[in-house]
């Protein structure tokens, strides 16, 4: 057999992978006097028009937080850049990129929770850059956590119980992948809220079950079940920022509360009746309230909607009904539950009034911050009144079980042989001689790992194009508990069997490890640094003749997959020695209103790199279409300053023809290391990991000097 071709590759500047730590740079900075640089400039985005009007005599206190040394260099996020038309004064002023920006205020910071509050709100695609009625009200309350640097508390009614429809809407009595994804995104939003405040953000859920179970014929038993499970699944999924509220809170009492089934059911109708006798204001007319509250009438709405499919499975022996009969039954059904929504949420609001109030139901927002729970495509359902569909691109849709086609898909169950979810059907799943388990991971990725953890499955029988097949549709891919993933001859052999190897002028093999050189010529990769945003191989470059303009131009010979084996384990499974992977897919499908692909597709940018290199690459798309999907993907270098590293920087500009477009730099920024779109992941010892180098763009946090952290990189086409 002939030997697999090979191309020779120059080493590149950025070829780890990747960047920075788990707070993100300030790119818009306001430079004092001091700071200006006749030499040096890059564009400033005016964000004073951010500030409402009543933010004049808001708190400027400044919370000094600690700077790290551009060696461990961790950095903050900002709230979303409004995305509103650049103001006219915007112009080019100069920053020299040396110090790091000023510690945000009190003002800045609640600003910043603001704005991954309003990422996760339910219709912000829509109305994101419209007046928000209640933000005044929500903005005031973060602040206060702010001020006394405490973890801001939220809460959230929701998770009562599965569907009494088990026939055709939800797969058993249990949470099974539907609860799992949406217990991850409310950590991702607890995991943003940190990256931009150092004390975080607590997500309190209050389960709501008791309140509706008897009303739909589920008993305590169920309720109490499948509340128990669902803390087991936040546990076990790590969603350490995720509590549930005690019920005895409800009413005031400082105790514990039901610790077993039983004492639940001897308690339970105690809770229930004395919400509704405490917190039902007197004389309550549920029907005229639905008619003058808006927030009820959409509410109303949505129960009569569910209850038409949740009651559709009657028992045999019921008296028929017409569908008049039934119309009425579910609107007096919706009515009970409105009545006892109504003293619920007082309950809440009088018990735990400082916590900011999340809803899942639509709203005016004028008391409560409506969220989407999934981060699904197409129409929105909770994970209690329908099951998850996952695509293999991983994309999550919501449906009912009847609904999915079981020639398209397969019912995926878990660990204890419980139904869990759908999942598309496709030759990659197959793996012959291998019976090995498919778990995708919140937002983007899949692990493999042996079904039996007693299984030695080595490296060396894997196929390998069946997991670059999989890395293009949804990466990275992680091959997790396999043998032999450490030696170096199969870790080479099996890059040869994915496709074709693309070396650099050192070998094909790259040791990622910390060299301990502080040598500016040095490179990142191998140091402890965290790192920009971007894509292997942007530096290697070779010329190129212009068809069109018939001149010379650099282009970038991009390699189209990452291979790695872990050698050693994440330093810190939390923030030290974390790759991260931001993927074009889901930046795109949470791209916030008003800003489009087509918008995107139109823009070029430029590249100013500081190494010896001196690749200065210009007019490069900003989106292309992925080689094999088509589908499009972002190309980007994140902007890297002096003082974040002791290496090399670069300066990145957004070619528009005027003036006014560089706070693009800040949305792409936001947008990358936004958690619903960008994995957060520590290896552990043993780890193979493919990611597409094309549709990902990816990043390194900063690990401390001597921690051993090792990985062995191949590129390969």
């Amino acid at each position: 057999m002939s030997a697999p071709a090979v191309v020779v590759m120059a080493s590149d500047p950025s070829s780890d992978i990747g960047a920075q730590s788990l707070k993100v740079p300030e790119i818009s900075i306001k430079p004092t006097a001091s700071d200006l640089s006749d030499n040096d400039s890059v564009l400033r985005d005016d964000t004073d028009s951010m500030t409402s009007e009543s933010d004049s005599d808001r708190d400027t206190t400044e919370i000094h937080i600690k700077q790290d040394t551009p060696k461990e260099s961790t950095t903050t996020t900002s709230s979303m850049v409004q995305p509103t038309e650049p103001q006219q004064e915007d112009q080019e002023v100069a920053y020299d990129g040396k110090r790091p920006p000023a510690p945000k205020t009190i003002a800045e910071i609640s600003e910043d929770i603001m704005g991954v509050l309003a990422r996760y709100r339910l219709a912000h695609r829509n109305d994101i850059n419209k007046p928000w009625a209640a933000r005044s009200m929500f903005r005031d309350q973060v602040e206060r956590f702010v001020t006394r640097q405490e973890p801001v508390l939220l809460t959230l009614p929701a998770f009562p119980f599965k569907s009494p429809n088990k026939t055709t809407k939800v797969l058993g009595t249990l949470p099974d992948k539907g609860e799992e994804v949406a217990l991850s995104h409310l950590q991702g939003l607890c995991s943003a809220i940190k990256d931009v405040y150092d004390h975080g953000a607590d997500v309190y859920i209050v389960s709501d079950g008791l309140m509706y179970n008897d009303i739909l014929g589920i008993s305590d038993a169920e309720t109490w079940r499948y509340g128990q499970a669902l803390a087991k699944v936040a546990n076990d999924c790590g969603c350490r920022n995720i509590k549930f509220l005690r019920l005895p809170m409800l009413l005031g009492e400082d105790t514990d509360g039901p610790t077993t089934e039983e004492e639940y059911l001897k308690d339970v109708h105690h809770f229930r009746d004395s919400i509704i006798e405490r917190y039902l204001p007197p004389g309550f007319d549920v029907e005229a309230h639905i008619k003058k509250d808006t927030d009820s009438t959409l509410t109303y709405r949505g129960y009569i909607k569910f209850l038409e499919t949740d009651l559709e499975e009657r028992p045999a022996d019921a008296e028929p009904k017409s569908k008049s009969q039934l119309k009425r039954t579910y609107e007096e059904i919706a009515k009970k539950m409105i009545v006892r929504g109504k003293a619920f949420a007082a309950s809440i609001a009088q018990n735990i009034p400082e916590y900011v109030r999340l809803s899942i139901h639509a709203s005016t927002e004028t008391t409560k911050l409506s969220m989407s729970l999934l981060p699904q495509l197409g129409r929105a359902f909770t994970p209690w009144h329908s099951s998850l569909v996952r695509a293999v691109d991983g994309s999550v849709t919501m449906s009912h079980a009847r609904d999915v086609p079981a020639l398209t898909h397969e019912l995926i169950f878990d660990k204890d042989g419980h139904p869990s979810y759908f999942r598309e059907r496709s030759p990659l799943f197959s793996w012959p001689g291998m019976d090995v388990e498919f778990n995708y991971i919140y937002p983007t990725g899949i692990i493999i790992t042996p079904r039996d953890p007693s299984s030695k499955y080595s490296l060396r029988n894997v196929q390998m194009q069946k997991v670059r097949a999989l890395s293009e549709a949804c990466s990275p891919v992680i091959l997790r508990n396999f043998t032999d993933t450490t030696d170096a001859h199969i870790f080479e052999s099996k890059a040869y069997d994915a496709g074709t190897v693309a070396p650099w002028t050192f070998g094909i093999r790259q040791a990622v490890k910390d060299a301990g050189s502080d040598s500016p010529k040095a490179s990142t990769v191998t140091s402890n640094e965290a790192m920009p945003m971007h894509y292997d191989g942007m530096f290697f470059t070779k010329k190129e003749l212009d068809l069109a303009t018939g001149e010379e131009k650099l282009v970038s010979k991009v390699p189209r997959f990452q291979y790695f084996t872990s050698i050693t384990s994440c330093p810190d499974p939390d923030k030290d020695g974390l790759t991260l992977f931001a993927s074009s897919q889901l930046f795109l499908q949470h791209l916030p209103s008003p800003y489009t692909l087509q918008e995107l597709q139109s823009l070029t940018w430029d590249c100013k790199h500081s190494s010896n290199w001196s690749n200065h690459m210009t007019n490069l798309p900003l989106v292309t279409p992925h080689p094999s999907t088509k589908k499009p993907c972002l190309r980007w270098h994140e902007p890297w300053y002096k003082w974040q590293t002791k290496f090399a920087t670069n300066e990145i500009r957004i070619n528009d023809g005027e003036e006014g477009k560089q706070h693009y730099k800040d949305l792409i920024r936001e947008m990358l290391y936004d958690r619903r779109v960008c994995l957060y992941f520590g290896f552990r010892q043993g780890d193979i990991l493919v990611a597409d180098n094309i549709s990902m763009l990816h990043t390194r946090t900063a690990f401390p000097k001597g921690t051993g952290r090792e990985l062995w990189r191949i590129h390969f086409n």
